[in-house]
């Protein structure tokens, strides 16, 4: 039967929307089918850059656990309180490269990085905000020392899917989504790559530069 390779994303289902985040965080309705493929009921479902809890409602509607990691302390306690109503999840405030998990713990693992240029939470100052690093080095380095701590938090067979886009900033063009793929692959085998496909318009007449309305899913097993 097969596997695509891409899908078009439909709207947000409102019982599980969070309107303050509204274009800050992903759909639940595009990663419950995620989940469902790649993982059991009860099985622990892990964000290490969990932000608002998508991922971690998702996990509660579809019957698994869910451990969540975000940085930033504002963040998580707003994450927290839109979890209260969906059982068998936690949010945690910390550091991505310091998953407070047991090796072998987890099943799967569901995230969407912190993109390189964003300016988000820009004045953090201790490295454990990716928004913060300036230098894409930097960045990447940190990216590494992440993924190594996550894979050890994996059992054997466990997957991972980890959404990133190419980015555009300024006037260069910034390959994140294939250096991820790149740093991923010194931690977990890689498996494929999905591509999730949003209805955005298009504008301009220069031929370089298109609406970017497709995501990155790397896919990865321990």
């Amino acid at each position: 039967m097969g596997v695509a390779s891409w899908l078009v994303l439909g709207t947000e289902d409102p019982e599980h929307s969070l309107p303050e985040a509204a274009g800050q965080a992903g759909l639940v309705s595009q990663l419950r089918p995620l989940i469902r493929e790649l993982s059991a009921p009860g099985d622990l479902v892990f964000d290490p850059f969990a932000g608002w809890g998508t991922t971690l409602v998702a996990a509660s509607v579809e019957g698994r656990r869910g451990f969540g990691i975000e940085v930033n302390e504002a963040r998580a306690e707003e994450a927290r309180r839109w979890l209260e109503s969906y059982p068998g999840q936690e949010m945690v405030c910390g550091d991505a490269r310091k998953p407070p998990l047991a090796a072998g713990s987890v099943d799967l693992v569901l995230c969407d990085l912190p993109y390189f240029g964003t300016n988000l939470d820009v004045d953090a100052t201790d490295g454990a905000q990716f928004y913060a690093l300036r230098d894409y080095d930097d960045y990447l380095a940190a990216l590494d020392e992440a993924f190594a701590a996550i894979a050890q938090t994996m059992r054997p067979g466990a997957r991972a899917v980890i959404a990133v886009q190419n980015r555009r900033i300024a006037d260069r063009f910034v390959p994140l989504a294939w250096d991820a793929a790149r740093v991923l692959g010194h931690h977990l085998t890689l498996g494929d790559e999905r591509i999730h496909l949003y209805d955005r318009p298009a504008s301009g007449d220069d031929p370089m530069l298109t609406n970017r309305s497709h995501e990155y899913l790397l896919m990865a097993t321990k």
